[in-house]
């Protein structure tokens, strides 16, 4: 088959899971023999007309800034990467730069951008793929589902957040029902994106959460619904990953953005309280990724020497990583839908302590593969740190069970469930 895959994000322009899923996506269906093109968003620079270069982006080494490749296709064969800034006032991957007033005038050309809509429209009509699945499309337009629906393609789309309901993709736990997430400038927003995407032939969702979140605001009313957890790579036995036992104290690990909306401000609060009382006397927690409040979250753990800043880390690091945490901690303060690092976890045997928030709770199972505690609740999250801290050889069992969360669930059996479900 000829697959088409968009993604408002794609490596090297990446900053989450989803482009990781479509990334891994794009290589095992190559690996299968399968036929893939991807259209995706690059930052304003360079000429727009069609040229090659390598499918990976080019030199790794070439700044984000600078894309080695900064006009429209790169790649040869089997494979093509077409990359374009849609016309816009910035590029979505530096959306943290500008203040509210000038996002909100960006979502508004980002909804209704028509030069997306010819540009990914004229891409389809020349390749011609017999499917096009897309993903996070914030960032590329969302009049893409309507340039697919013009072609008759078969439109297959995954669900990643709450974006075609809350423009940031982000809701809090706990303030659902204020007018930020219910006044009428959402009702609006939500109103034009379900008429926008209408019903695509497939709608998949990794968690039953999310499904149903778009389900109750009337989104894909005649679509196909499939929930599909996202593919996990790199899965471990259980004998990997398991630490020396001779380090004393345990490593708890935070590994994501460095934003407010994490909960990584009040994991950082939690953990200094129990150091303080010496509760958790030798553990260190790794802060591993950044983010917008970096250098926030470093002022705050500065008078303690046991939280440990690592900065952003590359794919082929993660084992390492893994293989020195006893606990991953996942404090979200905000919906999540399902998150690629407690599965990446759970492949490594690593038991996931986490907020017990809507698109995550239905992941943990308390004491078997984790642990979850209120969201925003510093108090009720220290609780969990010291049982933690207090029961080594307990987390030492959970390993096992972390290591089953995740069975059947490679990359190879994702495929076969698009491929058998999804695409035909």
């Amino acid at each position: 088959m000829k697959i088409c895959l968009i993604s408002n994000l794609y490596p090297p322009y990446n900053r989450g899971g989803a482009e990781q899923v479509v990334k891994n996506t794009v290589e095992g269906l190559l690996s299968r023999g399968h036929q893939v093109v991807v259209v995706t968003a690059r930052p304003l620079g360079g000429s727009d007309p069609l040229s090659v270069s390598p499918l990976s982006g080019g030199d790794e080494n070439t700044p984000p800034d600078k894309p080695a490749c900064p006009v429209g296709r790169e790649g040869q064969g089997r494979s093509r990467v077409y990359r374009f800034f849609p016309w816009n006032l910035f590029f979505y991957g530096h959306d943290y730069k500008y203040p509210a007033v000038i996002r909100f005038f960006w979502h508004i050309f980002d909804v209704f951008n028509i030069h997306s809509f010819f540009k990914v429209r004229a891409i389809l009509k020349k390749e011609k793929p017999d499917v096009v699945h897309t993903h996070n499309l914030k960032g590329l337009g969302y009049l893409i589902p309507l340039a697919i629906r013009s072609l008759g393609l078969r439109h297959a789309h995954t669900l990643h957040d709450v974006q075609l309901v809350e423009p940031s993709g982000i809701i809090i736990k706990g303030e659902e029902n204020s007018w930020r997430y219910n006044g009428w400038p959402v009702k609006f927003y939500t109103n034009i994106n379900r008429r926008l995407f209408g019903s695509p032939q497939v709608v998949i969702s990794p968690s039953k959460f999310l499904m149903e979140f778009y389900e109750k605001r009337g989104f894909f009313s005649q679509s196909k619904k499939i929930i599909l957890p996202n593919p996990v790579i790199g899965i471990r036995n259980k004998e990997s990953g398991i630490r020396n036992e001779s380090v004393r104290g345990l490593n708890f690990l935070y590994l994501g953005q460095v934003e407010q909306h994490k909960g990584v401000f009040i994991l950082i609060e939690a953990f200094k309280i129990l150091n303080s009382k010496l509760v958790i006397h030798n553990s260190k927690l790794q802060i591993v990724g950044t983010g917008s409040k970096l250098v926030e979250a470093k002022k705050l753990a500065a008078d303690c020497p046991q939280i440990v800043f690592h900065g952003k880390a590359e794919r082929g690091e993660l084992p390492g990583i893994f293989n020195q945490a006893d606990v991953v901690v996942v404090p979200s303060l905000c919906y999540e839908n399902s998150p690629t690092v407690i599965f990446e976890s759970f492949s490594f045997g690593v038991p996931v302590l986490a907020s017990s928030i809507e698109g995550v709770a239905e992941l943990i199972h308390d004491n078997e593969n984790g642990w979850t505690f209120e969201a925003g609740n510093v108090e009720a999250l220290a609780s969990k740190l010291q049982w933690c801290a207090s029961n080594p050889e307990k987390i030492k069992i959970m390993r096992l069970s972390a290591l089953k969360s995740v069975e059947g669930l490679g990359l190879e059996a994702y495929l076969d469930k698009l491929l058998g479900f999804c695409y035909r």
